[in-house]
């Protein structure tokens, strides 16, 4: 176990509803004038609601190299766009600062959401507001199990998710992406053609195999070894829909940034191999962002750091 240890709402699976919140800085950063103004944020969140809070805070690599420069992970980089196969394209949207709420009620996330932005709107400017929520039994809304790869236990969930040593241990390097489905088209595929783009069954999500699980599904394509080691992450994505617009909100943690970038690559078909994962025939990206969140001890300097200068 690393001596900073990652933020507790990361791996807490318990909350039903989400609320993600993506900001973008100025030109200038000045680092005490963010730093104070995260600390007010976050302390606003927590207040008034008499339930303990589950926020989880992340960073992009302008501002965390400003706030905290001697704990910045060595492969954090700003997200760049993927250029697919076909057209698929998975944009860029890099934010500099990023909110993940997690509550067993809307009201909740709601309160704090507004108290939230009321302490940053002067300082940040939103660029993204994305409510999610657990779609019956953790299915995503294509009706596929989400995340059933995930790993199982505290040492396997640290082992994919957190750095485990060097500049930035303790933290981890998030990847955000929101996902629009064409549920319509999905829909008109037979179940058996369905479960080919995923690579899994519909009915108890067991995974096909041998013949039947072809080297293009989403399983194929995302479950990747290099040098015989598995390149896991820790999945925490949330469905979110209205009539007019809906899909999946991306969240991943993950050791290192190479995790999400190699499965990004295999997706899109830009790895070399000639493939490309069939789910992006159906859901497109439109954002993307690679973040840090740091660890407690990390955080609570920043955050201690942002008091002060406000005394």
């Amino acid at each position: 176990m690393t001596a900073d240890p990652p933020q507790r709402a990361i791996f807490d699976e318990s909350a039903r509803y989400h609320r993600f919140l993506e900001y973008r800085a100025g030109d200038a950063i000045d680092p005490r004038r963010a730093a104070r103004a995260v600390a007010a944020a976050l302390a606003a969140a927590r207040d008034g609601v008499h339930r303990p809070a589950r926020i989880v805070v992340a960073f992009g690599r302008r501002l965390w190299s400003a706030l905290a420069p001697d704990a910045v992970p060595s492969d954090l980089h700003d997200f760049e766009t993927i250029r697919g196969v076909d057209g698929h394209v998975a944009p860029a949207t890099q934010c500099d600062l990023w909110f993940w709420l997690q509550s067993d009620g809307e009201d909740e996330n709601v309160a704090r959401t507004l108290a939230l932005h009321a302490a940053l709107r002067d300082d940040f400017a939103l660029s993204l507001e994305q409510p999610g929520f657990t779609y019956f039994a953790s299915r995503d809304l294509i009706d596929f199990e989400d995340g059933t790869a995930n790993p199982k236990d505290d040492e396997a969930r640290t082992e994919a998710a957190v750095v485990p040593d060097g500049s930035g241990a303790g933290g981890s390097i998030v990847l955000v992406q929101r996902w629009v489905h064409d549920l319509d088209k999905f829909a008109a595929l037979d179940v058996a053609a369905q479960e080919a783009v995923i690579g899994r069954t519909k009915a108890d999500s067991i995974e096909l195999e041998g013949d039947d699980m072809p080297p293009d599904s989403h399983v194929s394509r995302t479950d990747v070894k290099k040098d015989g080691v598995a390149l896991k992450v820790y999945r925490r994505s949330a469905p979110y829909a209205t009539l007019a617009r809906h899909g999946l909100y991306f969240l991943a943690f993950a050791r290192a940034r190479e995790r999400h970038q190699i499965q990004l690559e295999r997706m899109f078909g830009v790895s070399g191999d000639g493939l490309h994962d069939r789910l992006i025939e159906f859901s497109r990206a439109d954002t993307g962002s690679y973040l840090f969140a740091p660890g407690e001890r990390a955080l609570a300097e920043v955050i201690e750091g942002g008091r002060a200068s406000g005394a």
